[in-house]
């Protein structure tokens, strides 16, 4: 219930946006198409998300082609009177920018793509944001030890230790 009414509140603050002006804001759309579509026609399928955007006055920030994934549970889309099960899709994503009355009219034309399984279109920045994802260290792992060199306890002359510092130097 809490979804629906933060979508009314999303369409109201868009319509009284769209009033205030006809700036551009930076939006982002990732998208899960089906994994029904072969890959030959997958392009086209993302050339008409692009055509959409374009048809509504929207400039091109970055994108991401889709790539195949496993989903983490299955999800459902009905299509007509048949509900499809979907265990695999195709995600991708667009960033792009564009006045409120175009992203108004993008989001309607989304909702009753067949072939998109689902989207979210969110206002963003222009700038990349994408974070790199380390891997965690599992308990009993043992990191790596690189063998030491053990010091001698006697004292190192300075042209030794210019030797050394310039062994070290890549010119």
């Amino acid at each position: 219930m809490a979804i629906c009414a933060n979508v009314v509140l999303m369409e109201k603050k868009l319509k009284t946006q769209s009033s205030i002006g006809d700036s551009k804001t930076v939006y982002e759309v990732g998208y899960l198409l089906s994994s029904g579509i072969p890959e030959e026609k997958l392009a086209d399928e993302v050339n008409s998300i692009k055509s959409l955007i374009e048809t509504n006055g929207g400039v091109f920030v970055s994108d991401e082609f889709p790539k195949l994934r496993a989903l983490a549970y299955t999800m459902t889309k009905v299509v007509g009177t048949r509900r499809e099960k979907h265990t695999h899709g195709y995600f991708g994503w667009i960033k792009f920018e564009m006045n409120t009355e175009g992203v108004a009219k993008v989001k309607e034309t989304l909702d009753v793509n067949v072939s998109i399984i689902r989207y979210l279109l969110v206002k963003t920045v222009r700038e990349n944001t994408m974070s790199v994802i380390k891997p965690l260290k599992k308990e009993g792992d043992d990191m790596i030890k690189m063998p030491v060199k053990e010091e001698s306890k006697e004292p190192v002359s300075e042209a030794e230790i210019d030797k050394s510092i310039e062994e070290l130097v890549i010119e």
